[in-house]
Parts: structure tokens; C-alpha cells; sequence
């Protein structure tokens, strides 16, 4: 993908990337992406959006709002 996609949380401005290399469907269920300089891979589970491994620099809540954010700009 490459492409940065922004998303504002709690007033503050993040910026992130798709790492993906595949393309994203309904049935993608984890996707890596960049952001904080940092690499790290969301999965989405029947409560929501997490990390697949805990990462101290990213807030749970900010991990929902960015799966939130994929899943509406590529619907599903």
C-alpha cells in the first residue's frame, strides 16, 4: 500500500501506513502497519481491534480507532 493515512485521537494528529502486501478484504482478519516509526500488526477479534503482540507506545484505544479507521475506508 504505502500510501499514509491520518487519524486524529484524543486532539493529537498520528500518521500511519498499510504495510500490506496483499490486497485488504472483508476476510482479512490482521494487517502490519507503520506507524511511530515502528512496525507492528493489528488483529481484528470479536471485541475489536488489538495488537498481535503488546507494544508499550500505542494505546488500546488508539489500536481501535485506527482498525476502525481501515475497516470504514476499505468497507468491511
Amino acid at each position: 500500500m504505502g500510501k499514509a493515512l491520518r487519524i486524529t485521537f484524543k486532539d493529537k494528529d498520528y500518521t500511519f501506513q498499510i504495510l500490506n502486501t496483499t490486497p485488504i478484504t472483508k476476510s482479512t482478519a490482521e494487517f502490519p502497519i507503520f506507524i511511530a516509526e515502528k512496525p507492528v500488526v493489528i488483529t481484528k477479534e470479536p471485541k475489536g481491534w488489538r495488537l498481535k503482540e503488546e507494544a508499550d507506545f500505542l494505546d488500546a484505544e488508539l489500536v481501535q480507532a485506527i482498525g476502525r479507521s481501515i475497516a470504514l475506508r476499505y468497507r468491511f
